[in-house]
C-alpha cells in the first residue's frame, strides 16, 4: 500500500465506517456475505469522489459492518 492510499485511507475512515455500519442498520443481523455486493455498490458511488477502489476499502467496511453488531465492541 503506497503513503497516498494510506493518507487517503485514513482521511476517508468516517465515511467508510458510515457505509459499513449503514448496511448494518438498513439491512439488520445478517451474515457478511449477504450484504457484501450492497455495500461494494454502495461504495462504488463514493469511489469517485475519494479515489478509493472497493478492494482498497472492503476490509475496512466489514470490520465496521461488525463492530456494528456487536454494539461497537470490536
Amino acid at each position: 500500500m503506497t503513503k497516498d492510499t494510506e493518507a487517503s485511507l485514513a482521511s476517508y475512515e468516517i465515511l467508510i465506517r458510515s457505509v459499513g455500519q449503514g448496511i448494518r442498520e438498513v439491512h439488520g443481523n445478517t451474515t457478511w456475505d449477504a450484504v457484501q455486493a450492497r455495500a461494494e455498490s454502495l461504495w462504488l458511488l463514493y469511489a469517485v469522489t475519494t479515489g478509493l477502489d472497493w478492494s482498497q476499502v472492503a476490509e475496512r467496511v466489514q470490520a465496521a459492518w461488525r463492530a456494528a453488531g456487536s454494539g461497537g465492541r470490536e
